[in-house]
């Protein structure tokens, strides 16, 4: 996110930055990026509703300005004239879900507000973009302190490890609280009558609870290119069982209806099917296999299928600490998911660092013993490799005292395994045959991790099967190493969007790197064919 853009808005002018975009721009594609995030509404019933969230009337706004653009909001803040601030959240048009995204969120943070989780208080929030705004929103206070991220990787140890022991004891509330079902935080009235919903039981000391209920998950995935559409089982569910047949179900459910013949998305995995179109039947029978496997995925032990909440993305840009190094709030709660524990127990990306061999097996980390010699590029490298040992190290420590729940979750090999089907049966199909039969595949070569010995695997697959699915995997593979290689050496990321003050750099980087790898094409219909699928370009988006 881009920091602090200063200056009252022109209010009727289509291109101020109110309006639009201007964190950033986009190697490829840019002016659809643009178009889904351009929202126009009205900036002085903006004012209004902050003014009136606190009490005040509008002529005490002093200043409004645009401080953030997320992934999937536009944050503004409104200061007073007696110094107090309020921040507004407006969603993109292109965000999802409508309607159930901002009430979710909202209850999300009022519920564990109760729990004493430190969330910043909702002051209003309406989840219909039908009103003199335009928009959907959520104003809420402005807690003091600053993201995390901003001070990150200039602590000193003990600050770091101060700072990570508080992260796990705010997963130890959210991990303590009891949920009948999984899916997603509603207030009981914000659901539609006919939307099916389990309510909260109420707790003694929490008598509040009792105006929560679990309603349909608002993960993204589930209303992603007109999921929405579906008749699909969103949740609530009542068992694990359910919430792994569900995922499976929805994506047949989505090929049978507006599946068609393509190319993959990743235009270099092409060659692997005889650059020839590719069938969706063929992923809904990999399909139906998941789901004869499904069943067997539960975990035996009852503690691992617990109902479970977890921040969706608990990175240091969404925790806000104080000078003394206290957290202050935590923040973006959407698409916030309550699932059985084995499905969330894992380190957060942002602390973990697998792959590194002193990590994965827990040794203290400790500095090179030639750092004092290195040169200051090998010193920096070096201290990054310290600080994410450190970061990986004190969570597992932390959370083997604090959290033992998630520690035990963490603990069991054959999870993993469950979790990656579990995630790779629902990702969108585009084009790709390989990947969900390539991991049913690894499944059934670690069966005895997972089943009973009495549980015969339920699906099969030929040696020559295996073979050419497995070899396909490992290529397309490759080519994402390669791709995301490419992506890290001209600063994009997935989505092509770079800093503007890199844009131009980015672009002579993507330009240079093109003409390097087109040398390696053999003939002039190699050239033609790299020319036409380099992704890093304006292309035609299927999806």
């Amino acid at each position: 996110m881009e920091r602090r853009q200063e200056g009252m808005a022109k209010i009727n002018d289509a291109t101020n930055s109110f309006f639009n975009y201007t964190s950033g721009r986009w190697l490829y594609n840019e002016h659809l990026r643009l178009s889904e995030r351009r929202l126009y509404f009205n900036i002085n019933e903006l004012c209004r509703l902050a003014a009136k969230s606190v009490g005040l009337p509008r002529t005490d706004i002093v200043l409004v300005t645009k401080i953030a653009e997320g992934g999937s909001y536009r944050i503004f803040e409104a200061t007073f004239r007696d110094g107090l601030k309020v921040i507004a959240r407006l969603p993109y048009p292109c965000t999802i879900p409508r309607k159930y995204g901002v009430a979710s969120e909202v209850a999300t943070m009022e519920f564990l507000r109760i729990h004493g989780i430190p969330i910043p208080k909702i002051l209003d929030w309406s989840s219909s973009a039908s009103n003199q705004l335009g928009s959907e929103y959520i104003i809420m206070e402005r807690v003091s302190g600053r993201e995390l991220a901003d001070t990150w990787h200039t602590m000193t140890f003990k600050e770091r490890m101060a700072v990570v022991e508080k992260i796990v004891d705010v997963e130890r509330l959210l991990f303590g609280i009891q949920f009948p079902a999984s899916g997603s935080l509603f207030f009981k009235e914000s659901l539609d009558p006919d939307v099916k919903s389990v309510d909260m039981p109420e707790y003694n000391s929490l008598k509040d609870v009792g105006r929560f209920c679990i309603g349909p998950s608002t993960e993204y995935l589930w209303w992603y290119q007109k999921r929405n559409e579906l008749a699909a089982n969103r949740g609530p569910w009542k068992s694990s069982e359910e919430v792994l047949k569900a995922v499976g179900e929805r994506e047949i459910l989505w090929l049978r209806r507006f599946g068609e013949k393509r190319y993959p998305r990743e235009p270099f995995y092409r060659e692997f099917y005889g650059r020839q179109k590719v069938d969706p039947q063929v992923q809904i029978h990999h399909l139906l296999d998941y789901l004869k496997v499904a069943p067997h995925l539960v975990p035996k032990a009852e503690q691992l299928n617990v109902p479970t909440i977890r921040h969706p993305d608990l990175s240091p840009s969404n925790i806000l600490i104080s000078d003394s190094g206290d957290i202050t709030g935590i923040i973006d709660w959407q698409h916030t998911t309550v699932l059985p524990i084995f499905l969330q127990a894992k380190i957060p990306k942002h602390f973990q660092n697998y792959g590194d061999d002193d990590s994965e097996n827990f040794r203290r980390p400790e500095l090179a013993e030639d750092f004092a010699n290195m040169t200051s590029s090998h010193k920096e490298v070096e201290m990054e490799r310290y600080r994410r040992r450190q970061v990986h190290y004190f969570y597992l420590g932390y959370t083997s005292d604090l959290n033992k729940a998630h520690f035990h979750a963490m603990g069991k090999y054959n999870l993993v395994l469950r979790n990656q089907l579990y995630d790779t049966a629902g990702r969108p199909w585009e084009g790709d045959n390989t990947s969900l039969q390539a991991q049913l595949i690894k499944t059934m070569a670690q069966w005895s991790e997972i089943a009973s010995p009495e549980d015969n695997p339920p699906v099969r697959y030929s040696p020559v099967e295996v073979e050419e699915c497995l070899d396909r995997d490992a290529k397309q593979n490759s080519v994402d190493e390669q791709m995301q290689q490419v992506r890290d050496f001209i600063g994009i990321n997935i989505d092509g969007l770079v800093l503007n003050k890199e844009f131009k750099s980015a672009r002579e980087r993507a330009r240079l790197i093109k003409n390097e790898l087109a040398e390696g094409a053999d003939t002039e219909e190699e050239r033609r064919e790299f020319d036409e699928l380099w992704p890093f370009q304006d292309h035609e988006e299927i999806d």
